[in-house]
């Protein structure tokens, strides 16, 4: 059971991070929406013209929206991992962090794209959460532990870099 003392270090570390707002993320969705929207199209246009001139039977045309649902989890998982923010959401200036206001872990990143989904099924209720939460988390959020911020992140992701070895030939002085 945790001590008192354990659930004020947890709320200190809540009010670190400053949860973005729900207009900001909404505009991140469209612009990122509009990216792959243009992706998806094109690789529409391949599926179109695979179908209608190439002669192909209808069996092998699977391969194009599975294709597309690959390209958009692909987009989130890459650009959420890599630099914590879609294209959409550093034009917002927005980033993704756990709840402790560090890196998100790629098992974070992933349970959340994976979460999305349901949210998503389920009519939208996962987004339409972030409305009622105090902190604006959506039921993907929840699950991995993390949460969109204004700004980028903090202290966390400095200390790992500071603790990150430094590249290059090593040097011994000798005598």
């Amino acid at each position: 059971m945790p001590s008192d003392r354990d659930s004020g270090a947890r709320e200190r570390e809540e009010r670190a991070v400053t949860p973005a707002g729900l207009v900001r993320r909404a505009g991140a969705a469209c612009i990122d929406g509009a990216i792959l929207m243009s992706v998806v199209l094109w690789l529409g246009r391949g599926y179109r013209e695979a179908g209608l001139w190439s002669g192909l039977p209808n069996e092998t045309l699977w391969f194009y929206p599975v294709a597309g649902g690959f390209i958009v989890l692909a987009y989130q998982f890459v650009f959420l991992l890599g630099m914590q923010s879609t294209p959409g959401m550093a034009f917002f200036r927005l980033s993704l962090s756990d709840s402790a206001g560090d890196r998100p872990a790629a098992a974070q990143v992933a349970v959340r794209i994976l979460v999305s989904l349901i949210s998503a099924a389920a009519f939208g209720l996962g987004y339409v959460w972030a409305i009622f939460h105090r902190r604006k988390q959506t039921w993907h959020d929840l699950a991995a532990d993390t949460i969109v911020i204004r700004g980028s992140p903090g202290r966390g992701a400095s200390a790992k870099r500071a603790l990150r070895p430094r590249s290059g030939p090593k040097t011994y002085r000798v005598g």
